[in-house]
Formats: structure tokens, C-alpha cells, sequence
């Protein structure tokens, strides 16, 4: 059977109920888009963030009802999973395609490669793009809030978070570095997690998907679960940490627009079902901070830096300030006494040498 799709050829992507999985197959969608081939995409998720991806045409999430008529017309019938399928169009459609049984889609590599793996060698498509189509509104603020943390405990799964007491220790641990801690979740979550706001912090909610990403932009770093959130901020620029269960989960599904990193626990425990119901207890906080400081590092100098500015040392600070009086003692005196400068508030003695916290998750928006 032949999976080439004709430029011109008018065809229907049925997106995943799942947001990183939406954002992920927007690169196929992207791709063939740019190849001349007509795609309209179904999806309620990408329906609510229409405005970041305007190059497209996006129409809300098919319904079994009217599927004949919504898909009336189109050659090909696209979908990533089995479980993304609406209805009965694989009995009636001719063309009507579940990506996840084609082998290439099942490679243990990174889902952006493996889209594009798909757009060479299943659609014969040529000079490719990982990009995905999304576009920042002209609304949306772009600056940058360096020392903010984004921390986003949940995910689609119980069995997929991290322990609440340890995302609890890591942002005490990175206030103590200077950052500005914040937890995000969703607005039914959130009675579940308002006891943060007693420990000091800021639990943030949207209603709309479109709000969350356009806040997630001036994020610093955004550190979570293996969720489509942290695939999300990772599509909008932002660095992420993201927390996986299994390597290779890690290896198919770390954040991958963004500079990123995705820890696992040290593989204490054999089996995937042990590994999935003790990974939460086997990565310790430790780790996950180094992890966000190394990040840190790696991003310092672009236009994604985050962290708490450098301060200067309590010794560096004085050998500043005896230059600064060497270089007084040299000018000429003027008729007006000169009093010894002061330095700028950034270069004063504050702390002990340069603190910092980093790393970099990681989608809807």
C-alpha cells in the first residue's frame, strides 16, 4: 500500500485528546503543509490555541455524529493512535490511517525525529522542518521573568507524579538560591493543591489553554511531570526539567524545542511495573537540582538565560573597591572634593560567591 500523499491532495488530521501528543503531530502537519498538500486539522485542544497556530486550518474535534459529513471530501484520513479514531471511519474511508501500526512510529528515538521519520519515508516528503507551526500572538508578553520556576506537579496520571513533598523541598531549595517558585495546575486540580499557598507560594490556574501559554512564555525554567504542560512550555522557548518514569520514556518523549533535559531514577528495580510504582521515590530532590543548575549554565548568555543574577563575592567585592580608590588617587584633583564612588547596586557585597539554580519541559502551552 502506498502512503504518498500528491501535492494538492486535501487531507484530514485527526489530532490526540492528549496536548503533547497534539503538539508533537503539528510537525507532520507543518511539513506537509509546506509541501503543498491541503490539511485541516481536528482538534479541541489546538482549536482553543487557533490563534498561535494561524497558518493552519483548525476546526474543533470531530463527533461521531456528523463524521461523515465532516470528513466528506477529504483523500486521507491521518491519525497517531488507534484510540484517536472517531467512530466507524476506518470501515468506509479508504484511505484512513493509524500511524502507531507503522513500525517507523514505534522507534525508540525522539517523537520530533519520528515524525519527521514518517514525513521521508512513509510520505516522501524532502527538506524537512522539526518546527511545528506555532506562532507567538502579538499580545503575548515575550519578556522574560529570569528567576520565575514554573513547578508542575501533576499529570495525566496519578502513577506519572513526582512526590508533592519533593516538589515542596525543591522549591524551598530554589527560593533559597534566589528564584521565585510558582505552581501551576489545572483549575480542577487545584483543591488539591492549595496547601502550597500556605507554605508560601503562588498556585497559579487558567481556565483557557491560550491564557497558560501566553503566561508560560516569561517563564525562566519550567521543571514537572512527563506531561503534555511541560511539552507546552518547551514549544513556547522556555527550558525544561522534566521527570520521567522509565528511560525509555525519556529517550521518546523529553521536551524538544527547547533546550531541555529528562531525569529518570537510577534502574534499581527490574520490570516496568516495579520501576513505574518506585521511580517517584528513587529520584531524590538532589538530583533534580543539579539537573536545573547545569541548564542553568548551559543557556546562560542567550536570550533563554534564566536564574537569579550572579552576585559578586565578599573578596571580589573589596579588590573592586581598591582599584576603584587606585584609580581615584590617580585622576587630578578637582576644585570640588570627590567622594569615593559607590558601586552599582549589582556589584555590592551580597552572599558568598555566585548562586544559582538550572536546568532545562516541555506543550499546551
Amino acid at each position: 500500500m502506498s502512503y504518498i500523499i500528491e501535492k494538492g491532495r486535501r487531507v484530514a488530521f485527526v489530532m490526540s485528546a492528549r496536548l503533547g501528543d497534539t503538539l508533537i503531530a503539528m510537525v507532520i502537519v507543518r511539513n506537509l503543509v509546506a509541501h503543498g498538500i491541503q490539511v485541516t486539522v481536528f482538534s479541541h485542544h489546538l482549536s482553543v490555541l487557533k490563534d498561535w497556530f494561524p497558518r493552519f486550518d483548525i476546526q474543533p474535534a470531530l463527533q461521531a455524529h456528523s463524521l461523515r459529513d465532516s470528513l466528506d471530501g477529504y483523500d486521507t484520513v491521518i491519525h497517531a493512535y488507534a484510540a484517536d479514531v472517531v467512530g466507524d471511519v476506518r470501515t468506509w474511508h479508504p484511505r484512513a490511517w493509524v500511524m502507531d501500526e507503522w513500525p517507523v512510529y514505534r522507534q525508540i528515538k525522539p517523537m520530533l525525529d519520528i515524525q519527521l521519520d514518517v514525513c521521508r519515508k512513509m510520505f516522501g516528503l524532502t527538506e524537512l522542518s522539526r518546527a511545528n507551526g506555532i506562532q507567538l500572538p502579538a499580545t503575548v508578553d515575550t519578556r522574560v521573568a529570569r528567576r520565575r520556576a514554573v513547578i508542575h506537579p501533576t499529570a495525566s496520571a496519578l502513577h506519572k507524579q513526582w512526590l508533592p513533598q519533593r516538589f515542596l523541598r525543591l522549591a524551598r531549595q530554589l527560593e533559597a538560591q534566589g528564584y521565585e517558585p510558582c505552581f501551576v495546575v489545572a483549575p480542577t486540580e487545584r483543591p488539591g493543591w492549595q496547601w502550597v499557598e500556605s507554605c508560601g507560594y503562588r498556585l497559579v490556574s487558567h481556565a483557557s489553554l491560550a491564557d497558560l501559554a501566553g503566561w508560560l512564555v516569561s517563564a525562566g525554567i519550567f521543571v514537572g511531570n512527563d506531561s503534555g504542560i511541560a511539552h507546552l512550555a518547551s514549544n513556547v522557548g522556555v527550558p525544561v526539567v522534566s521527570l520521567a518514569m522509565r528511560p525509555r520514556i525519556a529517550r521518546r518523549w523529553s521536551p524538544g524545542w527547547s533546550p531541555s533535559v529528562t531525569l529518570t531514577p537510577i534502574p534499581l528495580m527490574p520490570g516496568r511495573m516495579l520501576r513505574e510504582a518506585f521511580w517517584k521515590h528513587l529520584l531524590p530532590v538532589s538530583r533534580v537540582a543539579t539537573a536545573i543548575e547545569r541548564l542553568r549554565k548551559h543557556v546562560a548568555g542567550t536570550p533563554r538565560a534564566f536564574g537569579p543574577a550572579p552576585q559578586l563575592s565578599h573578596g571580589y567585592a573589596r579588590m573592586l573597591g581598591r582599584q576603584w580608590a587606585n584609580l581615584l588617587a590617580l585622576r587630578p584633583r578637582a576644585a570640588a572634593s570627590v567622594s569615593t564612588p559607590t558601586l552599582p547596586p549589582q556589584t555590592r557585597a551580597r552572599g558568598t560567591g555566585v548562586t544559582a539554580g538550572q536546568r532545562t519541559t516541555t506543550i499546551g502551552r
